[in-house]
């Protein structure tokens, strides 16, 4: 940062209170990097634990985005910094300092040496009653797939004999290479001014980037998916703001993200995860990840950029959603009339928030505009597929930009869907049972679970078992066979041959099933004599309503048998 790197300057033209030679060499940085990103943390002990984040090769795609920065710092990190908020006072994260971000605050006392892996650095500090460990390490990018993300987590103790109040702020001073205003862009707004996105309006991700036509780096945090947690709010301001300030500052749009008395645009960003009660002897984690965003570009006069997550999990009910970002940019001469911007879905996702078109009577050269859509997998084959790795169904999402003047302009990008194989497991429960009880043969239950339950209409099962240890002696239909309460037709099984379970059983007319699990039936079992049983699904036939055969992956148990003491 040009005003931060001239006072560095200034300082060392001051004459010094003590010989160079008394001064002690600072400790090496801890550093952790691959092919993609690089991450600095500051060994203290002045702002220990304090971190910078930037590009060694970057995003392949884009050469410019190497050795650039994300988070500014060099060698010694310290304009970012992460605040305990606990019973109302501020704690900062690691070591003391006396410079600006988070001058004179409240410390605490490292707990034992920083860890240090391949792709992790790990600190713990003591904060009151509150143990804090900072892990940083290097994760898959959502948008990317490659190890280009640093997800930033913070795991909270309460030691001590009472419930405390902790609430957490990770400010992060964004730069972008040399850009130390870049442009920041959460979900359907491009952040102009100062200010704070709370609750539902907290976006799933975050960008800043310069240029849609020529961008040198792309950076992307990511506030929802695996292992994150979703902040309460997300606060944009100038980094000077944010750096007086260790909680929530007040913001004012008049503000501008300049910082007092300068003339060039600094940006920053915090992260706020409100107060919540911490019990003694528990724990919470709160975690984050930023690294190099993945925008899929086409130049042209309306040049187009295309974001959304590379690869989605269809789960029936437990399907989490996602959001897709596209931004218009226009690079010409002069300015586009009637613009339309179209996102077409595949079959194999639906569209649950945003309309299919964007339209602006016109559209400004040099005025760049972005429109953001929730999308969910629904499980459907997709007739537009790309190869794609392990198996997975990749979709293609289109955008589509067009103008009465200009020429049209459209992109695509690829998301991987993995819609789970049906898997047919067996739950014993207990595993090991005596073969009394009260004086009878004990009864064993084996519910036959079937994960998930795609649209199938019937099913033929052969489970097999030792008769000398265990014998089936009753099997009741599961919940897949049953409608509205009422049981369906069709269901027959077999319990005439020893060692041998046999049971068909179709749905008729009933709808096709799309749950995440479902229950096909429970086989009772009573106990024989001591001994082990294996219990096989030595057969597994599930049909469609077609009468098309799905593909079912099967898991075998078994159940022992204790003889009385």
């Amino acid at each position: 940062m040009p005003a931060r790197l001239a006072m560095l300057v200034l300082a060392l033209l001051v004459p010094a209170t003590r010989s160079l030679a008394a001064e002690s060499a600072p400790a090496p940085p801890f550093v952790i990097a691959n092919e993609f990103v690089r991450v600095v943390v500051n060994p203290g002990p002045k702002e220990a634990g304090r971190f910078s984040i930037g590009t060694t090769g970057g995003d392949p795609s884009r050469p410019a985005s190497a050795r650039q920065h994300l988070i500014f710092g060099g060698t010694a990190p310290w304009t970012s910094f992460t605040t305990l908020f606990l019973d109302g006072a501020s704690y900062v994260f690691g070591g003391p300092t006396h410079r600006r971000a988070g001058r004179n605050a409240r410390c605490g006392e490292a707990v034992g040496s920083p860890r240090v892996t391949a792709t992790s650095v790990t600190h713990t500090v003591r904060l009151a009653d509150i143990e804090v460990t900072q892990e940083l390490s290097l994760v898959r990018g959502p948008s990317t797939r490659m190890l280009d993300t640093v997800r930033i987590a913070y795991h909270l103790t309460n030691r001590g004999a009472a419930a405390h109040q902790v609430g957490l702020r990770v400010m992060l001073d964004t730069m972008l290479g040399t850009n130390d205003g870049a442009p920041v862009r959460a979900g359907a707004e491009a952040i102009t001014a100062p200010g704070a996105l709370a609750g539902k309006a907290v976006p799933d991700y975050w960008q800043a980037f310069d240029s849609i036509a020529d961008p040198g780096v792309i950076s992307q945090g990511s506030l929802r998916g695996a292992d994150l947690t979703p902040p309460d709010q997300i606060l944009f301001a100038d980094w000077g703001t944010l750096a007086d300030d260790p909680w929530v500052p007040p913001l004012a749009p008049d503000q501008s993200f300049i910082r007092k008395g300068e003339a060039d645009p600094d940006t920053a960003t915090a992260l706020v995860w409100n107060p919540e009660p911490l019990a003694p002897g528990t724990s919470r984690t709160l975690s984050t990840a930023y690294g190099i965003g993945g925008v899929t570009l086409r130049p042209g006069k309306l040049a187009l950029g295309l974001t959304a997550p590379s690869a989605a999990l269809f789960l029936h009910e437990r399907t989490q959603p996602f959001t897709v970002a596209g931004y218009l940019e226009n690079t010409g001469g002069f300015d586009a009339r009637d613009v339309t911007l179209t996102l077409t879905v595949p079959r194999g996702l639906e569209l649950l928030e945003g309309e299919p078109e964007f339209r602006r009577a016109a559209l400004p050269r040099g005025e760049t505009v972005q429109a953001t859509w929730t999308l969910r997998p629904n499980g459907q084959a997709s007739a537009a597929r790309v190869p794609a790795r392990g198996g997975a169904r990749a979709l293609l999402i289109r955008l589509e930009a067009s103008s009465a003047n200009v020429e049209t302009n459209r992109i695509e990008r690829a998301i991987e869907v993995e819609v789970p194989s049906p898997r047919l497991g067996m739950l014993a429960e207990p595993a090991s049972v005596p073969l009394e009880t009260n004086g009878l043969p004990t009864v064993v239950l084996v519910p036959l679970t079937l994960t998930p339950a795609t649209e199938f209409a019937a099913a033929r099962v052969v489970l097999t078992y030792d008769p000398a240890v265990i014998r089936a002696f009753d099997v009741s239909r599961g919940r897949a066979f049953v409608d509205r309460s009422v049981l369906l037709p069709g269901w027959r099984y077999d319990l005439s041959q020893p060692g041998r379970v046999v049971f068909t059983a179709a749905r008729g007319d009933a709808p096709p099933l799309t749950q995440a699990e479902v229950n096909l039936a429970v086989v009772q079992f009573r106990a024989v004599a001591p001994g082990r049983s294996a219990l096989t699904l030595a057969e597994v036939r599930l049909t469609d309503a077609r009468g098309a055969e799905i593909a079912v992956q099967t898991a075998d148990t078994s159940v022992s048998i204790v003889g009385s003491r």
